[in-house]
Parts: C-alpha cells; sequence; structure tokens
C-alpha cells in the first residue's frame, strides 16, 4: 500500500511540475508520448528558448510503462517550424549526451543549434522513424512574443 501511495505522490508531484514546468528546470517541459504511450519522449529546455540566440534541449526516452531510460526504437529528428509564416529555421543537432567518464547515457540526447529566428509561434517537431520507416510526430508548441525586440520567450 506504501508503494502505492508513493508512486500515486510522484506521478501528481510530476504532473504538478510539468504543468508549471519552467520554475523547475529539472523538471520535464514536455512529455511527448508516442507509439501509443509505449514510449515517452521527457523534453527539457538546458537554455530556456529565446529569439535570435541558440537553446538547447534535452530530450531523454523512456519506457511508457515504467519510466525507465531506453533507447528510442529507431532514429529521431527534431525540425522548427512556424506555421504562421510558413518557414522553419537551421537544422538541429542532436548527439548522445555523456557521463563523467565520456560513456553515453542509455536514451539521453541534446539537441543544438536551436535558433527561433523572430518572434511568434513556432512548432518544435520531434519526428521518431521507426525500424520499419513508419513515422511518428509529436510537437512542442512554443509562442514569443513578437514584438521585435528579441526579449526572452516564456512558455
Amino acid at each position: 500500500m506504501k508503494q502505492i501511495f508513493a508512486i500515486t505522490a510522484f506521478l501528481m508531484l510530476g504532473s504538478f511540475a510539468q504543468a508549471h514546468g519552467g520554475h523547475d528546470s529539472h523538471a520535464p517541459m514536455a512529455h511527448l508520448t508516442f507509439a501509443n504511450g509505449a514510449i515517452h519522449a521527457h523534453a527539457t529546455w538546458e537554455s530556456a528558448p529565446e529569439v535570435a540566440s541558440e537553446s538547447i534541449l534535452k530530450i531523454e526516452w523512456k519506457n511508457g510503462a515504467d519510466h525507465s531510460p531506453v533507447e528510442p526504437p529507431g532514429t529521431f529528428n527534431v525540425v522548427l517550424w512556424m506555421p504562421s509564416m510558413g518557414h522553419g529555421s537551421a537544422p538541429t543537432r542532436i548527439e548522445p549526451l555523456l557521463d563523467a567518464q565520456g560513456t553515453a547515457i542509455v536514451g539521453s540526447y541534446e539537441v543544438s543549434n536551436v535558433y527561433f529566428v523572430m518572434g511568434g509561434d513556432w512548432d518544435v517537431n520531434v519526428t521518431l522513424t521507426y525500424k520499419d520507416g513508419t513515422r511518428e510526430t509529436q510537437t512542442i508548441q512554443i509562442n514569443f512574443p513578437d514584438d521585435n525586440g528579441g526579449h526572452h520567450g516564456h512558455h
């Protein structure tokens, strides 16, 4: 019974952290689900997204059942798209995160070269290409004030 309570409390705290993401830099800012919930991608900004300078996104792939770290079941890419303007940005770069010994951390990746070139609405599209060639895309939506001042966007 204590274990069920602990899991429930953890899930409730996780929901709270997700709903109020941005205040806790370690809480996932987005919780994306793939393969009908069998795999999750937790996305966290390592450096807050802002207009006209590089943002860094960390993506951690998790087993949907127990949230243990897993490698994605295929390859993935991250593409920025501005729907209202019909254009994207420079290609992002994805590299595995390494531990202190230089060993890749299972399922953890850093997405760099993330540039929001102007204020407004942006989609951060995370596309998983499964080994059989099928693709699935989940989207993180971000909106920056379009004030031409290059101020920080708050999401």
